[in-house]
């Protein structure tokens, strides 16, 4: 008799050929069905890690409104600094608490140095929050191109890093060198593994992770409430009020 299509055996059983021992493959029973009197059972396998708060550097003022603006940017990227500039000192405070404008690390790597910018900035996010991250981020993106490839070629990672902890202690009030080169500085495992990274990679992992997980791959890209829109990094004032007033509007009436 001839199965209708789409049906499958609950039990199948095979014959060895190598020890011609039977072999069952029986389908397991539904665990709402399952009777064990087990008391140790194996832990549940976590994965790798993930962040456990949303990753966006939020700029101070519209950390609670309704529209969400994000901006996936790289600071070795003149675009990006364009569209960083009129999003922070114009867009930002036009709306205030009613626009939510959040920052993401968007890492070029065909800039190898775009990586230790990021990481520099991570940094200062880790040391003094988010206030001193948008400082430092101001201050680098009006310097990127003292970090362009160009300026940068013959240069070594430990140079450039302390290139950036100097910026770093010059933007922010309070914050020192030392510290930010302590974040800088690899990580040396007790079991001597080499590709420990730094205090600033896991959160940077996640940064691109995310990045590729929703398939952002130009900087600057922006997200309105989470879905990738149609901007340019050339906008001005205007033409962001034009594109963010009807949101605005309408997430005002919303409940």
């Amino acid at each position: 008799q001839t199965r209708p299509r789409g049906f499958m055996n609950t039990r199948v059983s095979v014959r060895s050929i190598a020890s011609h021992a039977f072999v069952s493959t029986a389908r397991p029973p539904h665990p709402s069905r399952r009777c064990s009197t087990r008391t140790n059972a194996s832990p549940t396998r976590m994965g790798p890690p993930m962040p456990s708060v949303a990753l966006g550097r939020v700029l101070p003022g519209g950390e609670n409104a309704k529209v969400t603006l994000a901006a996936w940017l790289d600071y070795a990227c003149p675009f990006s600094a364009t569209a960083y500039k009129t999003l922070v000192t114009e867009v930002g405070p036009r709306y205030g608490q009613d626009l939510r404008l959040e920052f993401f690390h968007q890492v070029q790597p065909w800039h190898p140095q775009s990586t230790m910018l990021h990481e520099a900035a991570v940094a200062v996010f880790q040391l003094a929050g988010p206030g001193a991250f948008f400082q430092f981020s101001s201050a680098l993106f009006e310097r990127q191109v003292e970090f362009f490839d160009a300026n940068t070629y013959h240069k070594s990672r430990m140079e450039i890093y302390e290139e950036l902890a100097l910026l770093g202690s010059l933007s922010v009030d309070g914050l020192r060198e030392e510290d930010i080169m302590s974040k800088l500085e690899r990580v040396v495992a007790t079991d001597g593994s080499l590709n420990t990274g730094n205090a600033t990679t896991q959160d940077l992992k996640f940064h691109v992770k995310l990045a590729r997980q929703n398939g952002i791959h130009v900087s600057p890209t922006t997200t309105l409430n989470g879905m990738v829109c149609d901007t340019d990094s050339s906008w001005t004032l205007g033409q962001w009020e034009t594109f963010l007033d009807p949101h605005v509007a309408r997430a005002a009436l919303s409940q």
